[in-house]
């Protein structure tokens, strides 16, 4: 029967049985001090720090580092709680296991089906859609250029889903409480973001932290069905994230608010599958399941 919501049962060394909160606050510091204060330089103190460093915008090196904090953080903290082999575990998560394969063209599958959902759910209810220029080559080479582009996929990986996501199941024992929390951070997290006019947003806030909210509850039940495999994670961000690059939509408020009722229902059908095909879904607590290559030598 499905386990999504139960603890691992396997026995582990300490810390990965208990771990203290403190490892927890320090990835919130280091992620949020270092976003927030670079933020915080640009907005408060203009006159002192653009002679110097220029305008930011999303390719601004200060702008990259602080995009990268919660990658930097989780792996700093993975580190002091598991040592060498913790870290050597938390990269070789972004290697799928042989059987987990299947994923990918699911992922990929599910992502069409989102792009398709935005294009014509606009058209549907009257929302404006850029003109469809590109060819489908043409498309493929800037969703390429997209995943360079985003810097943050990488820039969480690590951190948010890497770390705190099953961290988070570890304490709480339940995927979607820890889902919920992660996104609401992540969104917290972006908050300079909306407030920096540089980066040119034209999108709603609050809508952006509930659709990542949604999002990361839809993706704890593949992180957990596939032993935290991150790969899927990042293969799915970028992809959800190319739809509007490519003029398939435009990325507003209109389109945050199908995107969020798309990844509820996703969640909501992933649950219903899982429970029905008694998919093993025992939840990943960190820093065990960054451990397990160890324990399987």
């Amino acid at each position: 029967m499905i386990t999504a919501n139960q603890p691992s049962l396997r026995p582990v060394a300490s810390p990965a049985a208990n771990p203290s909160n403190k490892y927890m606050v320090l990835f919130l510091a280091i992620s949020f001090g270092t976003c927030y204060g670079i933020a915080s330089l640009f907005m408060f103190f203009p006159d002192f720090i653009v002679p110097i460093t220029g305008e930011l915008h999303l390719m601004h090196p200060l702008a990259i580092v602080a995009l990268y904090s919660p990658s930097i953080a989780g792996l700093i903290t993975c580190y002091l709680m598991g040592g060498k082999d913790a870290l050597k575990g938390m990269f070789l998560k972004l290697v799928p296991r042989k059987k987990d394969l299947f994923w990918i063209p699911i992922i990929i599958g599910i992502s069409i089906v989102f792009a398709s959902s935005m294009h014509f759910g606009s058209l549907l209810f009257g929302i404006p859609v850029p003109e469809l220029t590109y060819s489908v080559p043409e498309m493929i080479w800037l969703g390429i250029l997209n995943l360079f582009k985003e810097t943050g996929l990488i820039g969480g990986l690590f951190g948010w889903i890497g770390f705190l996501l099953p961290f988070l199941q570890g304490k709480l024992k339940n995927n979607v409480a820890s889902g919920l929390i992660t996104g609401f951070l992540f969104g917290l997290w972006v908050l300079p973001g909306y407030l920096i006019s540089s980066f040119g947003t034209s999108t709603t806030y609050i809508y952006y932290v509930v659709q990542l909210m949604a999002f990361i509850v839809f993706q704890s039940y593949i992180f957990n069905a596939t032993r935290g495999t991150l790969l899927f994670y990042l293969l799915a961000f970028w992809l959800v994230a190319t739809g509007s690059q490519i003029d398939l939509y435009y990325f507003n408020p209109q389109v945050q608010i199908m995107q969020f009722f798309f990844f509820v229902t996703s969640a909501i059908i992933i649950h219903i599958v899982f429970k029905l095909k008694k998919v093993d879904t025992t939840l990943q607590t960190f820093p065990a399941y960054v451990l397990e290559w160890k324990e399987a030598k």
